[in-house]
């Protein structure tokens, strides 16, 4: 009897969870397509404003473009700097927003490259003026961060299998395999945010079940897929007209390294305000991507060997441990520019 009333009242406590998942689902999905959709439209219309204004630049004439460019230089200099005064005022003031914003906004060119390479919209391509305090200084500022690229040369690897099955080129693989990352990006984004709007309807003060028990940053996680499949697909594809720009592999790593800080410090508040509960849940799920236990020991080894703890602990040692490694991947980037 004792059995039966507990299996019951389960039943009732399922029963009662359900609309809040069916609405935390709902508007999930409602949120991720909205996301998609103005990712897709507000380009267009930018792009319709762009060629309004500068209707010569979709003309195809290379000196008329660059003319127009050299006018927009200005703006690309107050924009870059705009973009590093919010990473730093988001870390300075505990804003974590801020500094997400500005990291999203110094990645926001290469869309612009991609959209302007792929769907030949060559007024958004003017995005890129964010990039000239790089490019002023040397092209290949932008492939600093090359060593970003490890990852995809692995998973092509991986795939090389089924080029051998399907008899198709190695290099047939690169589209398919930049979608297919791009796609779980914004799956794993999905996931996430149902997981994180189930919680907060149910209650729950640390949210650590579904994706949640996989990572703890589910939603960062998957922007930085869609992003890196987006990196990608710029990669993959040259600019037809509006001059050689190299991909943005720099962009994506300082991008990418602000959104970890960005996470990094979100959890020192988590830390304090929820103490040893948290801690726990912080040891036992991975930070952002599963990986293997050796694997990952690997990757923070040098954090913890440089702070002689697992975690930082406060805004400073975010930023000295964001600094080092970047310094490090930038280095490990320099034979990609010396010798290919």
């Amino acid at each position: 009897m004792e059995r039966e009333g507990k299996l019951k009242q389960w039943v009732r406590s399922s029963l009662r969870k359900v609309p809040q998942f069916f609405i935390a689902m709902v508007l999930a999905i409602l949120f991720t397509v909205a996301l998609i959709y103005i990712t897709l439209e507000v380009p267009r219309v930018i792009n319709a404003v762009l060629l309004n204004a500068f209707p010569e630049y979709g003309a195809g004439e290379w000196s008329e473009t660059a003319t127009m460019l050299e006018s927009l230089r200005p703006f690309g200099y107050i924009s870059f700097t705009v973009t590093l005064i919010l990473i730093l005022a988001g870390f300075v003031t505990k804003r974590s927003k801020l500094a997400t914003l500005g990291s999203i906004s110094l990645f926001l060119p290469t869309f612009g490259y991609f959209a302007f390479t792929m769907f030949f919209l060559a007024g958004i391509g003017v995005l890129r003026v964010v990039w000239f305090p790089w490019l002023d200084l040397s092209r290949n500022i932008l492939r600093l961060g090359d060593v970003v690229y490890l990852p995809y040369i692995f998973l092509s690897f991986l795939a090389m299998p089924v080029t051998w099955i399907t008899g198709a080129a190695p290099t047939d693989m690169n589209i398919p395999l930049s979608l297919i990352i791009m796609m779980s990006g914004l799956v794993v984004f999905l996931l996430g945010t149902i997981t994180w709007l189930y919680g907060r309807f149910t209650g729950l003060k640390i949210i650590d079940l579904w994706i949640y028990r996989y990572s703890r940053h589910p939603q960062y996680l998957g922007f930085l897929l869609w992003s890196y499949g987006l990196l990608l697909l710029v990669t993959f594809f040259g600019a037809p007209k509006g001059g050689y720009v190299p991909p943005p592999s720099l962009a994506w790593l300082i991008s990418a390294l602000t959104i970890i800080g960005v996470a990094l410090h979100e959890e020192n508040t988590m830390a304090e305000e929820y103490g040893e509960e948290y801690v726990r849940y912080r040891g036992n799920t991975s930070f952002m991507l599963p990986l293997p236990k050796q694997l990952s020991s690997l990757v923070v080894a040098p954090a913890r060997a440089l702070l002689k703890k697992n975690w930082p602990e406060n805004g400073k040692e975010v930023a000295f441990v964001i600094i080092v490694y970047g310094v490090v991947l930038v280095l490990s980037s320099l034979p990609s520019i010396l010798f290919f």
